[in-house]
Order: structure tokens, then sequence, then C-alpha cells
């Protein structure tokens, strides 16, 4: 039946994720869906696309409904339809590929070659992460992460590459059991006969192994590399603070004193390392990096707990990489508030302060003005935060660190702009408290180890209960912690300068390839039987 065809390659979409990973399976996902839909029209097609986007985004995305249930201060009566309006809209994009498939293939008039069907699904898919202030959850490139060999291409066109060679081979997969299936005489024109299609799978099958060798070869040669560039000893501590205490005055003390001790355990077991380690490669001074809104102060303002942070860094002779709120005041006097990160150095000054740029929507603020306005009394918990304006990498001697906050991780192009600033490497601050012991924590981790292969930059994860990691450029985990365990992360990274082929061009040279083959059908005719 079609409807379990399309279910089915939802459901499958979302088997390739955390916390299941079965990432096999990515090469059949659409598979199901392109079998229920080719020839059918692009009303049906758009039906049976859609009922696959709520499959998929339903299931991957499920925590969204209980999280904003509990701390969105909603009834579950409304966060889960406020939950199901987010998931009709992200299912519109798979629907809008389907439909096009349907459209193309109904009357025989047109013929999508493979190309156009991959480059549709990842133009519709770039448009996912920008539209509306974007949500690039769930890219079907992420679902290579754990082979990363695999994934080192990522350095040459991003995220989008990965995803229009899996689509790729979706289509040609079908397309090949299909004709050696099919024994109409129409559809063998329409398929352009069971000689041509093996070939062009096998060439396509052939590439994989181009592709696998040339990630090793990648590989090899940045850790060969990294051998010869400035060291930087770095711990980054997961608090684990309660969500539900975090904000609590009477825990401000208490989570300082957490941060401090383990802060304490981690600088120690830096100099221990760094007493059986001579391998005449400069390294400086350790930098401890602290989650996003470490401290639930306004740092910003003089006082003991202000003065506590700035001593933890002269205490250990480390600089420190925290989160804090903050707050400004514009140009009419009224005060703008911020999400922020400051380094300070070991004297305990600050050397530079970072605000977020890209809010969470309806989490942070509200977006489109007096259009949402009607929602701050639906939704009591959501920020007022105002975005930042700068780009540019929070710098100590030769230290010029990258912050991505939270939510900024999931985002190719803000990684690739602070890097184009100078950033030598990446620090990710977060909390994903609101989360609990789901998949997001997890699914929203595997983002950076693309943001560190994007850029090839060391990335330093910090998230108040995790997951927090030390990740290479080649987007190998060299530590990890788990989820809710107060505990630390130490080891070393390496200062990278040079940019790669994604972070000075971007994706538009990979976009406007895919949009040419996006429009060929519409002109391309089926060749007509002799």
């Amino acid at each position: 039946m079609p409807w379990l065809l399309a279910s089915s390659s939802g459901l499958l979409l979302s088997v390739c994720f955390s916390p299941f990973s079965y990432f096999p399976a990515v090469a059949l996902v659409l598979v199901p869906l392109i079998e229920a839909v080719w020839g059918k029209g692009w009303y049906y097609a758009c039906r049976m696309g859609f009922l696959t986007g709520i499959v998929h985004f339903g299931t991957l995305l499920w925590w969204i409904s209980p999280t904003i249930s509990q701390y969105g201060n909603l009834p579950g009566w409304v966060a889960w339809p406020v939950f199901g309006l987010l998931v009709c809209y992200l299912a519109i994009y798979p629907a809008i590929w389907s439909g096009l498939l349907g459209y193309w293939t109904a009357g025989r008039s047109c013929l999508p070659s493979s190309l156009a069907l991959a480059g549709t699904w990842t133009l519709l898919e770039w448009a996912r992460g920008h539209v509306l202030s974007g949500f690039p959850w769930g890219y079907l490139a992420y679902t290579l992460e754990p082979v990363p060999p695999l994934i080192q291409t990522a350095e040459i066109w991003g995220p989008y590459g990965l995803t229009f060679l899996i689509v790729l081979l979706n289509v040609l997969l079908w397309k090949f059991f299909k004709g050696l299936l099919n024994t109409d005489a129409k559809d063998s024109v329409f398929l352009q006969g069971k000689r041509v299609r093996p070939a062009q799978l096998g060439l396509f099958l052939v590439c994989l192994p181009g592709l696998w060798f040339f990630g090793e070869w990648r590989m090899e040669k940045i850790a060969h590399n990294d051998d010869l560039l400035p060291e930087l000893r770095v711990a980054a501590i997961q608090g684990a603070v309660p969500q539900d205490r975090k904000w609590d005055p009477a825990f401000q003390v208490t989570t300082l004193d957490t941060y401090g001790k383990l802060s304490l355990k981690a600088v120690e077991g830096l100099d221990n390392s760094e007493m059986n380690r001579d391998n005449g490669v400069k390294a400086l001074p350790g930098l401890v990096v602290w989650p996003e809104t470490a401290t639930p102060f306004y740092f910003q303002v003089p006082g003991p707990l202000s003065e506590q942070v700035r001593s933890v860094a002269r205490d250990l002779d480390v600089a420190l990489l925290f989160g804090s709120p903050a707050y400004r005041y514009n140009s009419a006097g009224k005060a703008e508030y911020l999400n922020s990160v400051y380094l300070l150095n070991p004297d305990g000054a600050i050397a530079g302060k970072y605000d977020k740029r890209h809010l969470v929507p309806f989490g942070e603020y509200l977006p489109w003005g007096w259009v949402t306005a009607w929602a701050q009394g639906l939704i009591p918990a959501v920020g007022q935060f105002s975005p930042g304006i700068t780009s540019m990498p929070l710098s100590w001697q030769d230290l010029h660190v990258g912050v991505l906050i939270c939510f900024e991780s999931i985002f190719p192009t803000l990684s690739r702009e602070t890097v184009l600033e100078g950033a030598n490497f990446l620090a990710v601050l977060t909390n994903d408290a609101w989360f609990g012991r789901t998949g997001a924590p997890y699914q929203h981790e595997i983002m950076a180890i693309f943001r560190a292969v994007e850029t090839r930059r060391w990335v330093v994860r910090a998230a108040n209960t995790g997951v927090s990691s030390l990740i290479s450029p080649c987007g190998v985990r060299t530590a990890k912690t788990s989820l809710f365990e107060p505990c630390y992360i130490e080891g070393r990274i390496h200062l990278r300068k040079g940019h790669t082929f994604y972070v000075k061009y971007g994706e538009i040279w990979l976009l406007l390839f895919c949009l040419f083959w996006a429009v060929v059908p519409f002109w391309r005719k089926v060749p007509k039987e002799a």
C-alpha cells in the first residue's frame, strides 16, 4: 500500500539518526517513497511525501513537545498541537520533492534524471535551513557521522554535497531494481533500459571506495600536519546543574563551587600530562571552557559572584571561557538582554565577549514582530533576547576562539564566518538539559562534528548536562562524556590556520549545480518509441 511505503520512508529516515544511528539504512530511506509516488501525479505524490515528513519529523523530534510543556509553561494539550504545527511545516519540504517527482513522471512527458531528483532534495534541504530563520536539524548528511572517512568531503561542499550523494544513491538503487523487475515496454523506455542503469549504478558504487580512500588520505594528512602546529591544553567542564536549580538564586554559589572544583581537577590533569610530554611543539597556557550560561547571573555586574569566577582563572593560571546572561542599552536607553560568552585571561581580566547572533525563535525571542506578538501570552516563558552583531573570534595571545552558542552550532554558515574572521579553533557552549535523556543531545552534538570537518578546526564542546566532547578536524572525538554526570574532559588541541574550499566559497556553487539539474526535467522529454 502506498501510504505504508511512505510511512516506511519516514521511519527509516529517523532510524538513521541518534539514538539508533543505523546509518546503512540511509542507502534505502527514499526507495519506498519513490516507489509509492512514481507516475502518480503531483497531488497524490504531495500527500505521500507529506506523510513521510510527518512520520519522520514526528519521530525524530518528539522530544520538543515535552520540552516546551515543561519549560514553556504550556499544558500538554497545547504543547502537542504546537509541536504538530512545527512537524507539519517541516513535512512540507519532502512533500514538495515528492510532488515534483509525481508531476514529472505522471504524464510521461518529462524525464527526471537521478541528478535532478538529488539536486531538488538538496535545494529543499538548504531552504529548510534558511527559510523562517532556518531549522537545519536532521540533514541527511548527518547520518554518516559514524563513518568518519565518508564525511571528509564536507570540507569541499559542506553537508549539502553528502546529502546530494545519498539521495542520488537512493534514486539509482530504485531505478536499478525497478528496471530489473519491470517488463513493461513503456516503463523500460522511461527508465532508459536495463543496460544503462546498471552502468550508472556501477559507476556510482565504484566512486564510493574513492570517497572512502579520499577520506582516509585526508585524515592521515591532517593528523600529520596537526603534530607540527601549536598546542593548546584544554578542559571542558560539565557541571550537570539541573535545569530547575540553574536559575534559583539559592544555588548560585553552589553552582560556582561545582564548576570551580571540576576545573581544579581538570587543570591538575593537564599539568600532570604536561610533565610527561616533550615533543618540542609550543604549548600555550591552558584554557578551561564552561557551558552556556554556566554563571546564572549577570557577570558584567561587579560583586562577589563575578569575583569568584575571576578567581578561578587567576588561581588556576588558565584562560577561562564561559557563558553568562548579559545586557546592553540601545540608543533609546532601553535594556536589551543577551546570551553571551566571556573570555578571561589568566589574570582574571576580560579578554573578549561574544553575543549569540542566531537566537532560537519562540524560545529566546518572538520572530516577525507584531505578527507573532500575540504568542507572548500563550508562551509566557519565551525569552526577550536581542541578537549579537559580530562573528569576530575572542582573542588572547595566540588564541582566536570562534564561539558558537547552542543553537548556532547547527548552522554551517556561522562557523564559516567566524573562521573567515580568523578563528583557529571552535568552542561550542550549550545547555541541553532541556531535552533530558532523549536523542536530542546526541543529535545536537553530531552537528558539531561536521562543523569541525567543514572548517578543519578543532572543536571544544562544553555542555551543561552533556554531551561534552573534544573533536578533531577530521570529525573524530578524542574525548566524550555521558549525560547528566558532573565531570570534565581534558586534552590537547591544535591551533590551525588556513581555509578549506567550503569556508572560502560556501555552498553557492553546489546550489547552482543542483538548480540547473532541478529545472532540466521541465524541458527534457521522454524519447518516443520507434
